[in-house]
């Protein structure tokens, strides 16, 4: 009697797998796609499994395949060509598929701001790509509801004005410590090739390491190696198949993952502990966050677990590295690629930023011009190049109804180009559109994504436009720099936004031109 009441239950189990799976991967799809057409909204036909995604690849090794000339600043064309298709086919709300799971596309501005300001508990944020969930950490990022608010209290306050006062300093001596390099390529010529792509990340790794981790810094400079080898195996990650559970196979990248993982456990577990059993804490933003769970402990407050402190750790590294780094990139390739900008840029920086010091708070509020290239770096480049959000629940959008698990996408890179919002001259190159600032003009400030919007905008927002400023700053008033004829205009997306095959700049020394 036992084995036969063992097989009844393997057949009834493998019996509810396949109802779920065909329900899951068959009906679920054609039911929601039949619900969204009914509204009046379409896409892409869903593929059995993969979803749209075979499509995606498609379009984008077709979009790779040549590269843009170095006056168009149509990345959409390298990486995401396929939201611009079916956007002009299907309108600019449209249905399509991430494997079996539905995503609604949207580039309706007012859509959007509902999504980032009314509805935020039911337009909660979700790790699509698995990999991301080692490389941020289960962070405050990506943290929801109560979750959010609870850890918010912690990083927040650790992006203050004194913070943002000492990483001047750092990102000034950063910056200087790389020009020294650039120094030592020029001697005896006038000019030398660098990568800028690659400085670009030196320099932001730098100021974060030394920022969130202050004098342990060098000690944990391997937790910043391992990062940054995590972002990357997220990038390829993003590719793999849409299947539940695939993160935990065996496979070559999910098992380098996990060693990475516990390399950069192992390393920030130590210097938590020891500063926690000394009682000193240090000002660096790791010794701020401590300082935070000892004062909540000590009355009784919610309270961060070592995980969780680490998981804040690792998202203050991977947001506050890769968005630097693509910002100081992209405005290195505009100041390059616009020489008159250039120079009137390191015009006013000479005027406003005395030289051999770092630029003050007072002095970088100043410098409208390059302010101004900023916020264009930020629309025709934003280190993230679309936002998604899952809806925890079924709810009703501007009169669509959408179903719970919908995830929806928002396209940064199609909003910062729309014409209605940015005018008949949105696909060009023009600071001056800013030259009121986008909190004069709340039009543009409520168009600007890069940073996201609403109750979720960036907490580190300010922390990283500094950051910038003072990086292209410094440049500025010792280097002039042009492309490479070696460049190749190949914008992708690697977790953030960067040039495929590096940023190789010619840079000149101005002092040793002036001596010379």
């Amino acid at each position: 009697m036992e084995p036969n009441l063992g097989q009844a239950l393997a057949t009834v189990l493998t019996l509810l797998v396949t109802i779920r799976a065909v329900w899951y991967l068959i009906w679920r799809p054609y039911a929601v796609a039949r619900w969204f057409a009914r509204q009046g909204i379409r896409g892409p036909p869903y593929r059995f499994l993969v979803g749209s995604l075979p499509e995606c690849h498609r379009m984008l090794v077709a979009g790779r395949a040549k590269a843009l000339d170095t006056s168009s600043h149509d990345c959409i064309t390298t990486v995401q060509p396929f939201f611009r298709e079916w956007a002009s086919q299907y309108g600019k709300t449209f249905l399509y598929w991430l494997g079996p799971t539905p995503a609604l596309c949207c580039t309706d501005m007012e859509l959007v701001k509902q999504m980032f300001t009314v509805r935020t508990d039911v337009f909660q944020k979700d790790y699509l790509n698995p990999s991301l969930d080692s490389v941020f950490g289960n962070g405050v990022i990506f943290a929801n509801g109560q979750d959010w608010k609870r850890r918010r209290k912690f990083v927040h306050p650790a992006f203050n004005q004194e913070t943002i006062k000492s990483m001047s300093a750092i990102a000034w001596d950063c910056t200087r410590q790389t020009m020294e390099r650039w120094c030592v390529q020029l001697r005896g010529q006038q000019q030398a090739e660098i990568d800028m792509r690659y400085d670009s990340d030196e320099i932001a790794m730098g100021v974060i390491a030394r920022v969130m981790l202050g004098k342990d810094h060098e000690e944990a400079r391997e937790v910043f190696i391992a990062g940054r080898e995590q972002l990357k195996i997220a990038a390829y990650a993003s590719a793999d198949p849409p299947l539940p559970g695939f993160r935990y196979l065996p496979t070559r990248r999910n098992r380098r993952m996990w060693q990475l993982d516990k390399l950069v456990t192992s390393k920030i577990s130590p210097i938590m502990k020891a500063r926690l059993a000394s009682s000193v804490y240090e000002d660096d933003l790791l010794g701020q966050m401590l300082q935070q769970q000892a004062c909540r402990s000590g009355s009784g407050a919610e309270t961060l677990s070592t995980q969780e402190m680490i998981g804040e750790c690792r998202t203050l590294f991977a947001a506050g590295y890769e968005t630097s780094a693509s910002i100081i990139t992209w405005a290195m390739f505009l100041l390059a690629s616009y020489p008159r900008w250039q120079e009137m840029v390191r015009e006013e920086v000479a005027r406003e930023c005395p030289a051999h010091r770092p630029p003050t708070v007072d002095a970088l509020g100043k410098l409208k011009l390059l302010n101004m290239l900023l916020l264009e770096t930020l629309r025709l480049y934003c280190p993230i190049t679309f936002i998604q959000r899952k809806t925890s629940s079924g709810t009703i959008l501007a009169n669509i109804e959408v179903p719970k698990g919908t995830i929806m996408s928002i396209p940064l890179l199609m909003l910062h180009r729309d014409k209605e919002v940015w005018g008949p001259d949105a696909d060009e190159f023009n600071p001056m559109r800013f030259q009121n600032g986008v909190s004069v003009d709340t039009k543009l400030s409520r168009s600007l994504l890069a940073f996201s919007y609403g109750p979720r905008v960036c907490a580190g927002q300010n922390f990283a436009m500094v950051e910038v400023q003072i990086v292209i700053a410094t440049i500025l008033r010792s280097f002039s720099f042009s492309l490479s004829p070696t460049y190749v205009h190949k914008p992708s997306n690697f977790v953030t936004l960067l040039p495929r095959y590096g940023l190789p700049l010619i840079v000149r020394n101005l002092q040793q031109l002036t001596t010379g």
